[in-house]
């Protein structure tokens, strides 16, 4: 029964190493993600990263803002947010608003915090 115990405490080891390696590598695979994002030559053929601009109105997404709200705070038409929005969504390889939002927070491209909410 000793033995038993030890292979169960082993095994619950092995697992937690697993899991460890796994987040290890989702961090490593958002920074890098994040350095393809703000350096076009950081990968030859990778796609384009995005603009001050497009993270600008991607911060302003994540604060919860409106294509109308965004558009009148940058001086533009909201149907030219929403076009560039499609181009954000492109580049991040999503396809809705709040999945944009998601992916900008994990790469660290916009952060929501105490009063960085609207």
């Amino acid at each position: 029964m000793v033995d038993g115990g030890r292979d169960d405490v082993l095994e619950a080891l092995h697992r937690e190493l697993l899991e460890r390696e796994a987040r290890l590598r989702s961090l490593v695979e958002q920074q890098l993600e994040r350095e393809r994002l703000r350096d076009p030559s950081a990968r030859p053929g990778a796609p384009t990263p995005l603009t001050e601009r497009e993270v600008q109105i991607l911060q302003l997404v994540v604060r919860g803002h409106t294509n109308r709200q965004i558009g009148a705070q940058l001086q533009v038409g909201a149907a030219t947010i929403r076009n560039r929005l499609s181009r954000i969504y492109g580049k991040l390889g999503v396809m809705t608003r709040t999945h944009a939002a998601v992916r900008a927070v994990e790469l660290g491209l916009c952060r929501v915090g105490p009063g960085e909410a609207s």
